[in-house]
């Protein structure tokens, strides 16, 4: 049997008890405050010393400090010593003080699914907004005017994997959609969270760790919100047994309430959704299923849906890995159009608050998500080890936009905009190349106020993959979805499209900031720039972006951006001449 500890990485944010900080309040409106919080960043352990005898005493695997990681004792990168990191909870200005405690690396944290308007030094990305954080402290300082459900993560290297991610949930007190749910439910041990990443079942031979449990009252409606977390090409099946969901919003904004058997979540992408506790009284599996990589390790983890009055047990159906979808609906599913009645897309959703959108746009472009098998600088020496010299045990393919790897600049544009890019490439240039190995700074320019169409094309040449896309400073509609067959190319997008071959929906379709791309064909999103600014684009699995599936988005000149920051870091090189 294989192990079912995999590590997806989810959190459901399910209540506010015991209020450890002044802004996990009652959302009231005229109530603003300024909620600080400090992260100190620091290289951890899983069932440390903190854990004392865990899990042969349960209770000690909720100590503070304690991160029990599947009974599995492995290094780790903590905000606070915990992880998940703290959430954040708040509708106000939101001060960070990160102080990073590393013994080596640097660090940025970007604040997923804040558009920082009038904040954009703080979006958290190195060499693009801001200098990484050496030893020292950095204050994130920004207005949280995104409402809905979002999460902050690591920006630096490998380090979301690694620990540097929590949730920040942004109110309102004019929520459109109270009258869809009664209350939060509450977990077990009443904290803000509940977190299948790391309290799961475990397979045969490893230590037996606590479930989660979330307790509902019979006849109640519960508001639930999910973030995918992951990072490995891992989406997930998110399931209830003998419930439904109505989702009504996508990464903070809210949709027409859709009812749904499962739905499926890809790296970035969060969903608030209503659960109705109609059932008879009763122990209820949450699954999570793991898809690509996770089902090929059989990835299943599980959370206890308690009903008050129902005994302190496990659900007695089998909780095992199964790759089909639960009978019945499923939205959002992996590597499709949507054809099927069953299936339904995020193009197929409809926004609360209706839209039309015109015709015709300022800006089109078309961006190829593919792996190329090449002399990848990073990993190859095309002189001593090229790609095609070596066993295919060391053969890497090189995950690329339009064929061309991402190449941070040597100081950040917005807030240096003045000094030296030598790197920087434009969409529609020629790139500079070496050995068939293409790299730039790569970069897409839109005037502030223009409207701007985005294809994104998985032309899926290697391997059945997918790429969820994520925008910074923008929610995007998405406005179409399509697969074509196992592959495509972007010039066979570009001549369906120039055919009429493309269909758009452009009236009330739902906005995103993270989507996915059906591997072999593509997703159309559309936005209005109206947001100042260098904007990172990318997949949002970390090997992919990290070795360069990476673009930036350019908005208006230095004139629109507010001030920079006095005292604000910079970086460069240092290069005398010898």
């Amino acid at each position: 049997m294989k192990s079912l500890a995999c590590g997806l990485g989810l959190l459901l944010v399910a209540t506010l008890t015991g209020a450890a900080h002044e802004c996990e309040r009652e959302c009231v409106a005229g109530d603003t405050r300024t909620c600080q919080y400090r992260f100190n960043l620091q290289d951890y352990h899983s069932m440390s010393r903190a854990c004392f005898d865990c899990p042969i005493n349960m209770t000690d695997c909720f100590r503070p400090e304690c991160v029990s990681a599947d009974g599995v004792a492995v290094p780790i990168l903590t905000i606070n010593r915990r992880l998940p990191g703290p959430d954040l909870q708040a509708r106000d200005r939101v001060v960070v003080d990160v102080y990073n405690w590393q013994l080596s690396d640097t660090e940025t944290i970007h604040w997923h699914g804040q558009h920082m308007r009038g904040y954009q030094y703080f979006d958290g990305v190195p060499f693009i907004t801001q200098c990484p954080i050496m030893g020292g402290i950095f204050r994130y300082d920004f207005i949280a005017g995104t409402p809905g459900t979002h999460w902050w993560h690591s920006h630096s290297g490998l380090h979301r994997a690694a620990g540097v991610f929590g949730a920040i949930v942004v109110r309102q007190a004019d929520d459109q959609q109270a009258e869809l749910y009664d209350e939060l439910p509450r977990t077990r041990d009443n904290n803000a969270r509940l977190d299948p990443h790391f309290r799961i079942r475990q397979g045969e031979n490893e230590p037996a760790m606590p479930l989660e449990v979330v307790k509902v009252a019979p006849n109640q409606r519960y508001r639930l919100r999910l973030i995918n977390t992951e990072g490995l090409n891992c989406p997930m099946v998110v399931s209830v047994d003998d419930h439904r969901l109505t989702i009504i919003a996508s990464d903070g904004d809210p949709i027409v309430p859709y009812v749904t058997d499962s739905l499926v979540m890809y790296s970035g992408e969060r969903f608030d959704v209503v659960l109705e506790a109609n059932q008879p009284v009763d122990n209820y599996w949450i699954r999570f299923n793991g898809l690509i990589i996770c089902e090929q390790l059989e990835c299943v983890q599980g959370a206890v849906l308690r009903y008050e009055g129902a005994a302190e047990e496990d659900p007695t159906a089998t909780l095992s890995y199964d790759s089909s979808y639960p009978p019945g609906v499923v939205v959002n599913p992996l590597n499709t159009g949507g054809h099927s009645e069953e299936e339904v897309t995020m193009a197929e959703l409809t926004a609360l608050n209706p839209t039309v959108l015109e015709e015709v746009v300022d800006k089109k472009f078309y961006l190829g998500f593919n792996f190329n098998q090449i002399n990848d600088l990073i990993f190859y020496n095309p002189e001593l080890y090229p790609f095609d010299g070596v066993d295919e045990k060391w053969q890497v393919n090189t995950p690329q936009l339009n064929n061309i790897s991402f190449l941070f600049p040597l100081s950040p544009p917005l807030s240096q905009p003045d000094s030296p890019n030598p790197t920087m490439c434009l969409y529609g240039e020629e790139p500079p190349c070496e050995e068939g190995y293409c790299s730039c700074t790569y970069v897409l320019e839109v005037a502030l106020g223009d409207t701007v169409e985005i294809v994104l094309i998985d032309e899926g040449k290697i391997g059945a993959e997918n790429h969820p896309y994520h925008l910074h400073g923008y929610n995007f509609y998405v406005v179409g979805m399509e697969r074509l067959g196992s592959e495509t190319s972007v010039e066979e997008v570009m001549a369906l499209d120039a055919a009429g071959g493309i269909k758009r929906n452009l009236k009330d379709a739902i906005r995103k900031d993270s989507v996915t791309i059906p591997d072999g064909g593509y997703t159309v999103v559309r936005f209005t720039a109206d947001n100042p600014g260098w904007w990172l684009m990318h997949c949002h699995l970390i090997f992919h972006s990290e070795i360069g599936m990476v673009a930036v988005l350019h908005v208006g000149d230095p004139q629109d951006l507010p001030p920079v920051p006095e005292g604000f870091p910079t970086c460069s090189s240092f290069l005398p001449e010898v």
